[in-house]
């Protein structure tokens, strides 16, 4: 069997981070060739991504990506965001295809008019696809609600998040900060880090610090704001790292103020690493993984004195135990995304 993974590029993202995963368990537990493609080839993971496999030339064009085909002959090629599956359009007919939707169809920062173009644009792409992938069940409900997808040709598969590497490079020193928060994800309008800042405010606790981890376009904005609350004491742009973990682990609780998610990478790893959660209740994710509020502090999205009344909670001592991640491990995930592969 061979499998080609078409990603958009090799940033730290949570799409590049569990693909990056998914291929090293393939590899590691079942007799499959493997290799890898971007519409750019940049980023920090690249170096990761061509220590496990092959990375095939860019496939930033239809023809580039034609001749690849033509080249590497896949059996499967499996469109790690689903917005990428319009690459389909040159494939040979017996080549099978999977997409994998990360997150919701309906993106609260688009008009109406725009979420009704990508509802349509998913609907006739993925109609040409073996099997789409969702990985939260929220995304699975909302893609038959919208008819994106029949029950025929969609499954959720939970991302493969965890291994014990992570426990690994969760135990490095942590020397830089304590007593803190953290939040991790690019700095962007979906991660919703200027509600956060609202929360902040409100919280009126000047020893109250947040590590954010990541960069993105909105850098710029979030400076601004920072400096507009007086929060610069307390809140801290580390930028992107290659290990998220330790700073996971030692952290008082993981933040997750996001707009949108499909099923938010951080909060596995944040559970499997028995670190409090808060979280708004966007779509989708948050609810599905903290069993509605029972595993960790789940806000009414946009409520931002909530969100700050349960920091407060933190601060005074009072926890949430984590859910169980079994479902979450590498070793589960890579079991059936094979099967799924072989029912091809």
């Amino acid at each position: 069997m061979k499998l080609l993974f078409v990603l958009e590029d090799f940033t730290l993202g949570g799409v590049e981070r569990v693909t990056l995963q998914l291929i090293k368990g393939l590899l590691s537990e079942y007799d499959v060739e493997i290799a890898a493609t971007s519409v750019c080839k940049e980023g920090p993971l690249l170096k990761d991504f061509e220590s496990i496999t092959t990375v095939c030339d860019s496939a930033s064009k239809l023809n580039n990506f034609k001749t690849l085909i033509q080249q590497y002959k896949p059996t499967i090629v499996i469109f790690t965001k689903g917005g990428l599956s319009k690459l389909a359009a040159v494939l040979p007919k017996h080549c099978k295809t999977v997409a994998i939707q990360h997150v919701p169809i309906q993106l609260p920062e688009e008009s109406w008019v725009k979420n009704v173009i990508r509802r349509i644009g998913a609907t006739l792409l993925y109609r040409k696809m073996d099997k789409v992938v969702c990985v939260s069940d929220g995304i699975f409900q909302n893609l038959i609600k919208l008819g994106v997808c029949s029950k025929n040709n969609i499954t959720r598969i939970y991302n493969p998040v965890l291994s014990e590497d992570i426990l690994t490079l969760a135990d490095q020193a942590m020397p830089e900060y304590e007593d803190y928060y953290v939040c991790v994800g690019r700095l962007h309008y979906q991660k919703g880090y200027d509600l956060l800042l609202e929360s902040l405010v409100k919280l009126g606790k000047p020893t109250c610090k947040v590590v954010i981890l990541g960069n993105g376009p909105d850098k710029a904005k979030l400076e601004t704001l920072i400096k507009k609350y007086n929060l610069e004491s307390q809140v801290i742009l580390h930028g992107a790292t290659s290990n998220p973990y330790k700073y996971i682990k030692h952290a008082k609780a993981i933040l997750l103020p996001s707009r949108w998610e499909g099923l938010p990478t951080v909060l596995v790893e944040a559970s499997y690493l028995k670190t409090p959660i808060i979280a708004f209740d966007c779509r989708y994710g948050p609810k599905e993984l903290t069993r509605n509020g029972l595993y960790g502090y789940l806000v009414p999205f946009g409520d931002t004195t909530q969100f700050a009344s349960y920091i407060d909670l933190i601060e005074q001592g009072v926890i949430k135990e984590s859910v169980d991640t079994e479902e979450f491990t590498l070793k589960s995930s890579v079991h059936n995304y094979y099967k799924l592969f072989k029912s091809l």
